[in-house]
């Protein structure tokens, strides 16, 4: 177990709640509204033609399944760090680390293309302007009025989110007035003259298909910014609904912006003679927007020039907060120094992760071209989106039902599933388009990769080993123990007989788990001030245990950041050969499911028996093995057996017939079933009886066999990993349907020796106990 630290002080990493949905509403757009439109839209037409249109469109569509996602988590999940902190819940450390290393890198590499965009509009406009910005030394006039910008953005960062959401909502806000402005000129001349407008839109598609992937590959980043949202979760008021709403309002917003522009820019441009509309702009390069303004709008290329410079600004600020944000989640995660989760006393924002950024931002700026920039950034950004699609089916599936969503995505799980087809497929196509931001990327995914095993991965194991909070141990020991995770009150009492009943049939002790799970922004061993909300719980054990003279039972409480990793590393310390855990059934089915018992099967590697409590019956008159020729009947019959032995209870073996099948084939194949269990434990003949059912309704005949006062005991399929349902649709319908305690039993693939086997042995060198043992009473 790890050494106790000083618990952080709570207000060291607290954000101050100040952000309105309208905040983050224009957060958004300003991040999305950058260099994407007014820089890379000439650029994109050269290659596309008319057809740029069609390549914002499908861009957009593309993000509406990411923003989806987002929107989901967000509005569940609402703290500082997004789609890092969802990856690394969902798919573990090591992939978290990966997913926060690149959308730390990926949003400050956006922040120098902004920054770099803004330095050349400024250059520009001096020169229109009859003025020459110098250069310094090796240092490009565009270089060094970008890294001025981005040094006064750290300054208003640093003032706070409130002072970084003013400011960036007044830029959006000018900067969309242009957008406009360009918007109605560019259509009034589009109405002036018609009949030559839609000549300017053929052909479509000059290039082909071809033409239209580029230009996406090109332009995709103009829509990145709507996850910049979910950073601020912890400095929104009314998280939960103000996240996904804003999510959705900034894409309604900039999406039609998009079209409208590239739209307006096609059919109101006038190209000169023997050039195509896409020649003429995708030769003006980064200046395609500004030259299309100025030939349908007075002083056009001042204007859009102007709005380059508030776009690129407020894009910057939008960027350089959520990379902020980012690494900062990482230093409270301790895989990044702990420096990075310190909190500026005064202004209550995370200063050293700023500086952190701003100097990343700086090193690109005045080392990167700004071609292989936004490469970068696209890159990293689908790799990041590939993560979260993944990460919100698992959590769907293992954490559904304890959280509280804002936002449910429709169309589950087509949703993430086609967000992970085409966020692949756009990044394959980035690798023949630019093969150096490809190797940018690749270089800091490795540089990642190394800072993790090398720094991060000792940090990690060393904060999240479970801490023990609490333990009442008195009295000898066996040697053996059964593991009992509890958690509810009210469900105690039948986990609690199952695993003495088991405990006592192998003589055994029971321990009784029950875990603290510690937040994320919180350490490991201020866990410890929480033991007190484990109180009901531990009293229910005590007075359980205070019914029992014949099984020990101890109390373990224990502290960690996953219920089941902790179950797991108990288990592993008490050397326990079997858990017996509870489950409350499948919640929610048409939208999210989930069970703590569910995250055990997958990590487990002893036998684990899953008990679905319908009030455990005061005298058990039988345990009922439910088998056929088609399940996994040993670890049926050997988990039946043992519990039936602890309970000192007859043993039937139940299995269900067709009404027209082969009644004497089954009733054969039960006898040999039983010859052959009397012959691998000490159980006396007249106490084991089989039971062939006749009927269609398998599950109701089984439900009816065990009646109000049995325990019915089921095996797992070998496939229930792929499942939706905990076990599969069978054993769930008989578990939600049971009037008695169901056990279900899983012994993963790993485990070095059968239950048959483990169970069998124990059982004969115990001996049989015959007549009614001493068993608790709830």
């Amino acid at each position: 177990m790890s050494k106790d630290r000083p618990a952080l002080e709570p207000q060291e990493t607290e954000l101050s709640r100040s952000m309105s949905e309208f905040d983050i509403t224009l957060i958004g757009v300003g991040a999305m509204i950058g260099a994407g439109i007014f820089v890379l839209i000439g650029i994109a037409t050269g290659e596309a033609g008319p057809g740029v249109m069609v390549a914002f469109v499908l861009n957009g569509i593309v993000t509406l399944f990411t923003a989806m996602v987002y929107a989901e988590l967000g509005s569940a999940i609402p703290e500082a760090g997004g789609g890092y902190l969802w990856v690394k819940d969902a798919l573990g450390r090591q992939q978290g680390f990966l997913a926060g290393w690149m959308s730390w890198f990926s949003h400050s590499v956006a922040g120098a293309l902004y920054a770099l965009g803004f330095g050349s509009f400024v250059v520009e406009l001096v020169r229109r302007a009859g003025l020459v910005l110098p250069d310094l030394g090796p240092v490009a006039a565009n270089k060094w009025v970008a890294a001025m910008i981005v040094v006064a953005f750290l300054g208003i960062n640093l003032r706070g989110a409130s002072e970084t959401g003013l400011a960036g909502n007044i830029i959006t806000i000018a900067k969309i007035s242009v957008i406009g402005l360009f918007v109605v000129f560019g259509i009034a001349a589009i109405f002036g003259s018609p009949a030559d407008s839609l000549d300017r839109f053929q052909p479509m598609f000059p290039q082909g298909a071809g033409g239209v992937l580029t230009a996406m590959g090109l332009t995709f980043i103009a829509f990145e910014g709507y996850e910049i949202i979910v950073q601020a979760g912890e400095e929104v008021k009314d998280p939960s609904t103000a996240i996904p709403r804003a999510v959705f309002k900034s894409l309604m917003i900039v999406i039609p912006i998009y079209a409208l522009v590239a739209f307006t820019m096609i059919g109101a441009v006038d190209p000169p003679a023997g050039s195509t509309i896409g020649e003429f702009l995708g030769e003006a390069g980064e200046l395609g927007l500004a030259e299309a303004a100025d030939s349908i709008m007075p002083a056009g290329a001042i204007v859009i020039l102007v709005g380059g410079i508030l776009s690129t600004i407020s894009a910057l600020n939008a960027t350089t907060y959520s990379s902020t944000r980012v690494s900062y989640a990482m230093g409270r995660d301790r895989v990044m120094p702990d420096a990075f989760a310190s909190v500026h006393e005064r202004f209550r924002t995370p200063h050293v992760a700023l500086a952190a950024t701003g100097v990343l931002i700086l090193l690109m700026v005045f080392f990167l071209p700004i071609e292989v920039v936004a490469a970068a950034a696209d890159v990293m950004f689908l790799l990041l989106f590939l993560q979260v699609h993944y990460a919100v089916i698992r959590i769907r599936g293992e954490m559904g039902d304890r959280i509280d969503y804002g936002y449910i995505m429709p169309w589950y799980p087509w949703v993430p599933l086609a967000g992970i087809v085409l966020n692949a497929g756009l990044a394959i196509f980035l690798v023949f388009y630019e093969l150096v931001g490809w190797l940018v990327a690749v270089g800091w995914i490795a540089a990642g990769v190394a800072v993790f095993f090398a720094y991060s991965r000792g940090r990690v194991r060393e904060e999240d080993e479970p801490t023990v909070t609490y333990e009442d141990k008195s009295g000898s020991r066996t040697g053996r123990a059964v593991l009992a995770p509890v958690g509810n009150p009210d469900h105690v009492g039948a986990v609690l007989e199952v695993a003495a009943a088991w405990a006592r049939a192998i003589d055994a002790e029971v321990v009784a788990l029950t875990v603290v799970r510690v937040p994320p922004g919180l350490r490991l061993a201020e866990g410890r001030g929480m033991t007190d909300r484990t109180r009901p719980v531990i009293d229910r054990v005590r007075e359980v245990a205070e019914a029992t003279d014949d099984v020990r039972i101890s109390i373990v409480v224990a502290a960690g950041r996953s219920i089941s990793g902790v179950i797991d590393t108990i288990a592993e310390r008490e050397g326990a050969g079997v858990v017996v855990l509870g489950w409350k059934g499948t919640v929610h089915p048409d939208t999210v499911r989930g069970s703590i018992a569910q995250q055990v099967l997958r990590t487990s590697s002893v036998q684990t028996l899953v008990v679905k409590d319908t009030g455990f019956p005061d005298s058990p008159r039988a345990v009922i093995a439910a088998i056929s020729p088609g399940l996994r009947g040993s670890e049926t019959l050997a988990t039946s057996a043992t519990l039936a032995r602890g309970l000192d209870v007859d043993l039937h073996l139940a299995t269900v017939v067709a009404e027209d099948g082969d009644d004497d084939g089954l009733a054969a194949w039960l006898e040999e079933v039983r010859d052959d269990l009397l012959d691998h434990i000490d159980l006396p003949p007249e106490r084991v009886h089989v039971d062939l059912r006749t009927g269609g309704d398998v599950v109701g005949s089984l439900v009816d066999a065990a009646g109000d006062d049995a325990i019915l005991v089921v095996g797992s399929s070998r496939d229930w990993v792929l499942r939706e349902n905990l076990f599969g649709a069978f054993t769930d319908e008989l578990a939600n349907r049971s009037r008695s305690p169901v056990v279900m039993v899983h012994r993963p693939e790993s485990a070095p020796v059968s239950a048959w086997r483990q169970v069998a042995g124990s059982m004969r060198r115990g001996g049989h106990r015959r007549g009614r043992g001493a068993r608790m009473r709830p």
